[in-house]
């Protein structure tokens, strides 16, 4: 095998340069192997070295007592490092440090002969870990107070540092999680007060996270937090104008995530357009391009459809599948295909069972069968629906349905709890409905027992299995 400095050679000979940390790694596997008992020789001086500083104080000398301890010259600045530590957790044992306290430390730094570099990077490590223990603390419950405040930057202070800086160094670790902590606090009964957001606010502002950074760290609780309240809104199949606000005030605060946005808001659109249809109000839209519309004629959707029928031949069981456009007007359906089309008047429908984005349709002429929409379906099917009542006449407004359907705050706080905010049958995060396992209409109640959470795709599935 040519492995000279000119051939590329196998991947085992990469040349770059081991980590320091592999180095580390390394250093200590050898020295196990090499010298066994070297862990333990070291603890048993760094104890000796300890108890002679406690005896002879500012008598004491490093040299000396190396020499009289028998320590190697490769184990001394081991142990000086070690000896220092120790005095560094004594010192830091109540999570502050007293001025006494940073002479002392100066003078053993001095004595041990560590440098200044080694001491600042041990001073800063001890610091770090004592204001990461001292931050959480102060966060566990949700707020910082003055008095806290006043003890981080104390910490902060003794090794030269801002909270601000400390706060950066771990934030990407425990930082995150801490912020997370404390805004799913705020945020545990599915709700965020203005107030509590902003007494949050200046918290994370006086620590020094930038504003960015805290939403991002936020991501996850302030996602789940605005599907609960989508989820809550829409319970009843309306969202109110209060209700409009709130989720528009959270989405304006607490998420930087553009494409979430715009999903809870063609949520909030699209149910608020239900609504509009549940009341009878259709939507005018402009008529398509080469439609044969009739004078006065009103469009109301437009989209691909699938129609299907089936047929009982002699020949046996024979199904139509024709893939076309769909246009709803005030008075008709007309489909288009290129191998099948068709018109029905709304008056000729003799009745229709609604499948999630289908529709079964039942009439006396041509027409009849099933037509399945592509997206937006689920909307196409309510506006021919109420195209249907209102060119018969028979739609009926009635408050008691949306009463008997209403879920109480208190139930649907339970039911997301239960369920962590996902769907009961695929664990999905978003699309969130409270739906009832038992039908309304089949006598189920609003209990917790009976309500459950699922997306809208497993919540039409079930509507199409009822």
């Amino acid at each position: 095998m040519n492995v000279g400095p000119d051939s590329k050679g196998p991947s085992f000979m990469n040349t770059a340069k081991p980590t320091k940390g592999l180095l580390k790694w390394l250093e200590n596997a050898v020295s196990a192997v090499l010298d066994p008992d070297k862990e333990r020789r070291l603890q048993e001086h760094v104890a000796l070295v300890d108890a002679e500083i406690a005896r002879l104080r500012h008598n004491f000398g490093y040299s000396k007592a190396a020499v009289q301890f028998g320590i190697d010259v490769e184990d001394r600045p081991i142990v000086a490092e070690r000896l220092y530590r120790r005095f560094l957790e004594r010192s830091w044992i109540d999570q502050q440090i007293t001025a006494r306290e940073k002479e002392l430390l100066a003078w053993i730094a001095g004595t041990l002969g560590l440098s200044d570099s080694e001491v600042k990077a041990l001073d800063l490590e001890y610091a770090a870990a004592v204001f990461q223990r001292a931050l959480a603390n102060a966060m566990s419950d949700a707020h910082v107070d003055e008095g806290e405040f006043a003890r981080l930057h104390a910490i902060a202070g003794s090794c030269g540092q801002t909270v601000g800086a400390l706060v950066s160094r771990f934030f990407h670790a425990e930082g995150e999680s801490l912020l997370r902590s404390m805004f799913s606090n705020y945020a545990a009964d599915g709700q965020l007060d203005k107030d509590e957001w902003l007494s949050f606010e200046q918290t994370i502002e006086r620590l020094g996270v930038p504003r960015r950074q805290m939403l991002k760290a936020i991501e996850s609780p302030a996602h789940k937090l605005v599907e609960h309240a989508l989820a809550d809104a829409r319970v009843d199949g309306e969202i109110s104008d209060s209700e409009e606000k709130v989720i528009e005030w959270l989405l304006g605060n607490v998420i930087c995530d553009g494409a979430f946005i715009e999903y809870v808001r063609e949520e909030v659109s699209e149910t608020k357009d239900m609504q509009a249809l549940r009341k009878g109000v259709l939507p005018s839209i402009p008529a398509p391009t080469g439609a044969a519309l009739r004078a006065g004629e009103i469009v109301h959707w437009v989209g691909a459809a699938e129609f299907l029928r089936k047929r009982e031949l002699t020949s046996g069981t024979r199904i139509d599948e024709v893939d076309g456009e769909a246009i709803i007007t005030d008075t008709r359906m007309i489909f288009n295909a290129e191998k099948k089309s068709l018109e029905l008047s709304h008056r000729k429908v003799l009745g229709y069972i609604p499948f999630g984005n289908d529709i079964e349709i039942r009439s006396g002429g041509k027409g009849a069968g099933r037509y399945a929409f592509d997206a937006g379906g689920e909307r196409a099917v309510a506006i021919w629906q109420v195209a249907i009542g209102r060119a018969n006449q028979t739609i009926v407004m009635s408050d008691d349905k949306a009463t008997r359907r209403r879920i109480s705050r208190e139930v649907r706080q339970r039911v997301w709890q239960r369920y962590g905010g996902r769907c009961a049958e695929c664990k999905a995060d978003t699309y969130l409905e409270f739906d009832h396992i038992i039908p309304v209409a089949k006598g189920g109640g609003n209990s917790d027992t009976n309500v459950q959470l699922l997306c809208r795709k497993c919540n039409l599935t079930k509507s199409d299995n009822i």
